[in-house]
């Protein structure tokens, strides 16, 4: 069975299947993907710069979804550019409405590498650090009283004996890639500090 569950019937949806959906919501604490990542959620009718970026990437991927719309728009875009755009805002519409289990599902997955907005999709990519970023500076100030990392996850990092800035380097690789959570979100206001491209 699906990690997701489809919150909002189809139109040619039958009754039983709305009424089953309507118990399910009714007995079960559920918490709804846009919901829980709303500040993630793509525009579909209007970002479209961002839109081409996922679609560029489903197209590039060497694995398949899992939403089985996101499988039809990436076949079609390994044939013809722009060809699957409809099957991918379907997919992605599915995925915004549907229940969020955990972040280690397929279809979370899914979510994340195509249909979300990403710490660096918030950023910009004209202001990520570049390849002559000083690492090794950076992590030095992760244990400077005014420039403390604040997320666990980076405050691990700075513990670690070694000063060499390559474990923050895999960081901030990481966390390019995660799922924008609201500005005020830990990870990613460190995420602003030491990883963006002013040194």
């Amino acid at each position: 069975m699906s990690k997701f569950i489809p919150i909002v019937a189809g139109i040619t949806g039958t009754l039983t299947v709305s009424a089953v959906g309507g118990y399910l919501l009714s007995t079960q604490n559920t918490t709804i993907v846009r919901n829980k990542f709303k500040d993630a959620i793509i525009d579909l009718d209007r970002e479209n710069d961002l839109i081409t970026k996922k679609l560029t990437k489903l197209k590039d991927a060497s694995t398949r979804p899992t939403n089985l719309k996101l499988k039809s728009a990436q076949t079609k875009e390994k044939v013809s550019s722009n060809s699957g755009l409809n099957e991918f805002k379907e997919g992605c519409k599915e995925i915004y409405d549907s229940v969020f289990e955990k972040k280690e599902s397929e279809l979370f997955k899914d979510f994340q590498n195509y249909c979300a907005k990403t710490n660096k999709d918030k950023i910009g990519e004209g202001e990520w650090a570049t390849t002559g970023a000083q690492w090794n500076n950076r992590f030095a100030k992760l244990n400077q009283d005014n420039t403390k990392p604040i997320s666990p996850s980076l405050i691990a990092v700075s513990k670690k004996e070694s000063n060499n800035g390559d474990s923050l380097k895999r960081w901030c690789d990481e966390k390019a890639d995660a799922v924008f959570e609201g500005d005020e979100n830990k990870e990613f206001k460190d995420v602003k500090s030491f990883c963006g491209k002013t040194d």
